[in-house]
């Protein structure tokens, strides 16, 4: 029997238009998430939320929503610290030399981030509890605010972590090549600064949880809509000092997530320390407008790229600068400092020169933190390295999609090392780009946005070029 491609196998998944096998019970609206599942005697958590990017908590006054109408519980930070192990610290060890500053489920004496949560009320229903929370009174001190990432690397900023030294959270640089010979020797020198603003997931399904506790036969049973169920089994137990066999998680139906939904956060571990200390079902619904400043955002970016092109399009050096802004702690257990370790990894990823540096500075500010959200710092350095392939096209009077033919890798070159530093094998850049110029009918295109032009209508064509890791296991922290 002659060799068949597993591309040709009958079995195979590639290339091929596949039947979802829920799809037809999401749309008949069958779909079970974490709310539609309330045990009876749940009660349900609100938090009083800090109004300040950064402030001391001075005093907390919780008499009154003590005393207000169906309430359980009244927490603060302080008092919830007390049932933790202890802080967790948004670090992992393939991030050398990374700084991050220990941070309990809610704020215990200082606020960081306008947002966090400082008290918790439980009581019978939401409304009771966000009715509660208002009566809460806290005493603030307002504390200097570092809210813009150049100023945080300052040497005259305020440190919003005095025991990190100072905003930093962690820095990289790579490279390969002579990178500065390379830029004294090329035709054309361009450089550019691009600026991106933060995006948060906003998933249909907001975060929830939903906690019991059995104190017979203390079991702790945790329905969420995380994508992490076993980590999130880890970091509660190990949090709340329970022993993990003795929680399971309930992962019903995602609403959406794009990534918001793989990280720990520190009101839903306090929904479940409130579920542990009465002994009742307790749900916590992150509300739209408290999603805005609890969920983690992404994207805050000041990147600075510089490229050298000779006169028939061929990029020979180019240079990454990343300052990114992660807000007010690294977000556990995953970081915030991925997504600038990815930006510099896959920038100019799918061209063949051999100069190349990049240099990433991660800080700390007085906002929402930031971590993992759709395709992780590949949007950031796919834009910013095919905006500078589109200038150096039209500097040297190429054609986009030529100019990107010109660098690619070359489909019989594999394997081999990319600038940054990734091994590289068994990629066809060169055949996707005449595949596609074939499919989009790319020529009679181009004519057509030319007849359009002297119409005064303009069509825009963008073509670009990239790597994504897509199933890199631990490996891809690089």
């Amino acid at each position: 029997m002659g060799f068949i491609h597993p591309y040709d196998r009958p079995n195979s998944y590639i290339g091929r238009t596949l039947p979802r096998s829920r799809a037809m019970r999401a749309v008949a609206g069958r779909g079970r998430y974490t709310d539609d599942i309330t045990p009876p005697r749940t009660l349900h958590a609100a938090f009083v939320r800090s109004p300040y990017a950064h402030a001391k908590i001075l005093n907390i006054d919780t008499a009154a929503a003590k005393a207000a109408d169906g309430v359980k519980l009244v927490m603060t930070g302080a008092e919830l610290a007390d049932m933790c192990t202890g802080p967790w610290v948004g670090t992992l060890k393939v991030f050398e030399n990374m700084k991050a500053e220990p941070q309990y489920p809610m704020a215990v004496d200082r606020a960081c981030w306008h947002g966090e949560p400082v008290v918790m009320v439980i009581a019978e229903t939401r409304a009771q509890a966000e009715d509660a929370g208002e009566l809460v009174m806290v005493d603030y001190e307002e504390l200097p605010v570092v809210i813009r990432k150049e100023k945080a690397i300052q040497p005259d900023s305020p440190v919003i972590h005095p025991n990190l030294g100072d905003n930093i959270a962690w820095e990289k640089v790579l490279g390969t090549g002579d990178v500065d010979k390379a830029f004294a020797e090329a035709d054309h020198v361009l450089e550019e600064t691009f600026e991106f603003g933060r995006h948060t997931a906003v998933s249909l399904e907001p975060r929830i949880v939903l906690s019991e506790y059995d104190p017979g036969t203390e079991n702790l049973t945790i329905h969420t809509s995380s994508q992490c169920p076993h980590m999130i089994e880890t970091v509660f137990a190990r949090t709340l000092g329970v022993p993990e066999h003795k929680v399971r998680i309930i992962a019903p139906d995602v609403g959406g997530s794009f990534g918001l939904k793989i990280h720990t956060f520190g009101d839903e571990v306090a929904a479940t320390a409130a579920a542990i200390k009465l002994a009742r079902p307790v749900k916590f619904v992150a509300d739209r407008l408290e999603s805005f400043v609890s969920d983690i955002h992404a994207r805050e970016n000041r990147v600075h790229a510089k490229i050298g092109v000779m006169n028939d399009g061929t990029l020979i050096a180019a240079e990454i600068d990343d300052l990114s802004g992660v807000g007010a702690y690294s977000q556990y257990p995953r970081t915030s400092v991925f997504e600038a370790n990815q930006i510099l990894h896959i920038s100019f990823g799918p061209y063949k020169h051999k100069n190349y540096r990049a240099k990433a500075t991660v800080v700390y500010l007085n906002a929402v933190p930031t971590s993992q959200y759709r395709a992780v710092g590949h949007p950031i350095g796919i834009s910013v390295a095919e905006y500078m392939m589109d200038w150096a096209a039209d500097v040297t009077g190429l054609d986009p999609f030529d100019i990107r033919r010109k660098n690619v890798m070359e489909d019989d070159s594999y394997p081999q090392i990319i600038g940054s530093g990734l091994p590289m094998k068994d990629l066809s850049h060169q055949a996707c780009l005449e595949k596609l110029r074939g499919l989009m009918n790319y020529d009679d295109l181009r004519a057509e946005q030319a007849e359009l032009r002297k119409k005064g209508i303009y069509r825009g064509i963008g073509v670009a070029g990239f790597i994504k890791g897509t199933a890199p296991s631990p490996v891809g922290y690089y």
